[in-house]
């Protein structure tokens, strides 16, 4: 059987999920998954998920993470997992995932390693409850379908790129033909006699990507979870989380005598377990939680609470026999900042990859959070592959309009050096920056801001995870510009402001034209642009799904108050217009009266524009012209006074305030490095 599809996500854990929730609309995407849609890993994660809590949350997280991955991590992946965090957790949340809350805040609960509460969490359950949440919202896409019970048994591979997946089920062998591919298929677990994974997760994207020559990164550095719960019965081991030593539990020998600091890395525990389990000749050893209210166990930790009743020990009462077994899997096919795989159109996010956040030992928590944050990257290169180069403003504009203008900006801004980046900077370095959205609303001037550097370097590099029009949220990644620090530094307030400027009218266009939606009336700006700056607004316009009145003075004929008064009255004006003005422009009438509105339709107006009337008298108004010239509505048009004249049925609805009063969207250049 052959499917033609524009994406193929193998794997419907988080990091599956949470792919597909990013990728466009109208992006056909098939899902896959080698048992049934809730047999994920991501459903069994207990502890929770790791966010920094605020800017002082940093340094500290940062090193935590580091430490417990004995410094092997990949810095810049920590560095993006750590600033991506809090994003995450406001895109989960408006999925409908619930953490524990107390008076409307966050509880924040702490693991071993970490040197501060940091961790959201729901009950001892909180991969399922982010795991069911987005299958939910997943489910509800129409562009996406998923197979159950279907196994990937090798990738499609055209020219040196990956062009699909072969998959196979009970209906037989199926030919998956994809542009893009994204490998979310989890760990190695099922290849363990104990293990807390699913039997069926056994590196098959690992076995695949060999056969390829596709690169692999640290297959030997797999973690060993200190805590899961004895048991003599055969299959997967049930976790006591982390969470419960960071709430208090305590270790114990068979003689009931601490042994370890319980906080320590997973390896560093787990290595003194099975040492003292050597040295006691015992298949296990004690977990006690004595030193955590009857209460938290009950509401904290219900689930393990209740594994632990079933297996014989009641942990409000006595200590529990604990092991440890194979748990996660750190390395895995090797993928960049992006999670693109050394090969082409394919991806891998979660635990089958390697991006270097953890090292070689993970720090609690970390999981989660590390899958979403390097989904939502592929999802968002995948979609800025695809349009590369699709830029909104056509060359000739930017040639012959644009580029002057900008160019006079800078030498505002550098009218002979810029004195702190020389100070600094005294030769040319590579360095990169990231662009990061600080409020919700719509992008426009990309291209501009991307020009701005060029103009300064050409050798500068900008790569763009979002187009002109997209609606972006607040800590979200936009894109990163790669280049000569020199240049950087220099041109990122004029790239900034035209970026927020244009942004800041699209948001509040979009914002307008919501309100029309159904109404058949466009909405049009005006000439109330600031100086040298009409065709980046009025182009934001465009981009937040408005429409341009006039250019320029060239462009039509608008007899206002004053040429009226000149004239010596509407009809003289009218006459005077279609003596002069070439036939192929459109004459419109700004009219303040219903005997004007009267005057202009029997002059033969093309276009009557009602200026600052009564909602009523504009009502006439349209009576009055009946289809006999084209209707416009102005004058002190807003987003709160707009409403009365949606329902008038006029053609067009013009207002200045889209570009004299759109306030700027919050956009910043951040975490300036070398690289």
């Amino acid at each position: 059987m052959d499917i033609n599809t524009d994406v193929v996500i193998v794997g419907t854990g988080v990091a599956g999920l949470f792919s597909a929730l990013n990728l466009p609309a109208e992006k056909k995407i098939v899902m896959i998954t080698k048992s049934d849609v809730e047999s994920s890993d991501s459903f069994l994660a207990q502890g929770g998920i790791c966010v920094q809590r605020d800017e002082d949350d940093y340094e500290s997280y940062f090193e935590d993470t580091m430490k417990a991955g004995h410094y092997e991590n990949r810095k810049e992946s920590v560095d993006i997992m750590i600033r991506n965090s809090r994003q995450v957790i406001e895109d989960l949340v408006g999925y409908g995932v619930e953490f524990e809350q107390e008076n409307g805040e966050f509880l924040y609960t702490r693991e071993g390693a970490h040197s501060a509460p940091r961790i959201l969490f729901h009950e001892d359950v909180t991969g399922k409850e982010i795991t069911s949440k987005l299958l939910e919202r997943v489910k509800e896409l129409e562009n996406v379908s998923i197979l159950e019970y279907t196994t990937m048994t090798d990738i499609l591979e055209e020219e040196g790129r990956c062009a699909g997946i072969v998959a196979e089920n009970e209906e037989g062998i199926i030919y998956l033909h994809a542009k893009d591919t994204i490998l979310a298929s989890g760990g190695i677990g099922g290849t363990y006699k104990h293990s807390t994974n699913f039997a069926h997760l056994t590196g098959d994207a690992l076995r695949i990507a060999k056969e390829h020559g596709i690169r692999l990164e640290h297959l030997d550095y797999v973690q060993i979870h200190p805590t899961t719960l004895y048991s003599k019965k055969p299959g997967r081991r049930f976790l006591i989380s982390e969470s419960v030593r960071g709430e208090g539990a305590v270790l114990y020998n068979k003689e009931g005598k601490r042994f370890v600091d319980e906080l320590l890395p997973r390896d560093v525990v787990t290595k003194a377990i099975q040492e003292q389990m050597e040295k006691d000749h015992t298949e296990f050893v004690w977990l006690s939680m004595e030193h955590i209210s009857e209460e938290t166990i009950r509401k904290h930790f219900p689930h393990i609470y209740q594994q632990c009743l079933e297996e014989g020990y009641d942990a409000t009462k006595e200590w529990v026999p604990v092991v440890p077994a194979q748990h996660y899997f750190m390395g895995g096919i090797w993928v960049d900042s992006d999670s693109l795989t050394s090969m082409e159109h394919l991806y891998a996010a979660g635990e089958t990859s390697c991006n270097g956040v953890h090292g070689a030992n993970r720090l609690a928590s970390n999981s989660l959070l590390e899958s979403l944050v390097f989904a939502k990257r592929a999802a968002k290169k995948l979609e800025q592959t695809d349009k590369k180069g699709n830029k909104r403003m056509n060359k000739i504009t930017m040639d012959l309009q644009v580029d002057h203008l900008i160019l006079e900006a800078l030498r505002e801004d550098i009218s002979s050096e810029d004195v702190t980046t020389n100070a600094v900077m005294k030769e040319a370095v590579t360095g990169e920056v990231e662009l990061i959205c600080k409020q919700d609303g719509v992008i426009a001037g990309l291209d501009v801001f991307e020009r701005v550097f060029h103009l300064l370097d050409a050798d500068t590099k900008v790569e763009l995870y979002c187009k002109d029009g997209d609606q972006v949220k607040n800590g979200e990644l936009m894109g990163k510009v790669v280049g000569d620090i020199r240049a950087l530094l220099s041109g990122e307030r004029v790239a900034l402001n035209y970026l927020q400027r244009m942004s800041g009218i699209a948001t509040y266009t979009r914002s307008v034209a919501e309100l029309l939606k159904g109404t058949g009336t466009k909405l049009l700006d005006t000439r109330k642009t600031m100086p040298n700056m009409r065709i980046f607004e009025k182009y934001a316009v465009r981009a937040g799904g408005g429409y341009n009145h006039r250019y320029n003075l060239s462009d039509g004929v608008l007899l206002k108050d004053n040429h009226i008064g000149a004239a010596g009255s509407v009809a003289n004006a009218v006459r005077m217009a279609k003596e002069y003005a070439p036939f192929v422009r459109k004459i419109e009438v700004e009219v303040e009266t219903l005997e004007m509105v009267k005057e202009a339709v029997d002059a033969g107006a093309d276009i009557i524009m009602l200026d600052n009337m009564s909602t009523e008298e504009m009502a006439e108004a349209i009576r009055i012209i009946d289809g006999r010239a084209e209707t416009e509505c102005s004058g002190n048009v807003t987003k709160e006074n707009i409403a009365r004249l949606t329902s008038l049925g006029v053609d067009y609805i013009s207002s200045g305030a889209l570009t004299h009063s759109a306030p700027i969207l919050d956009i910043s250049l951040k975490n300036l490095h070398v690289v």
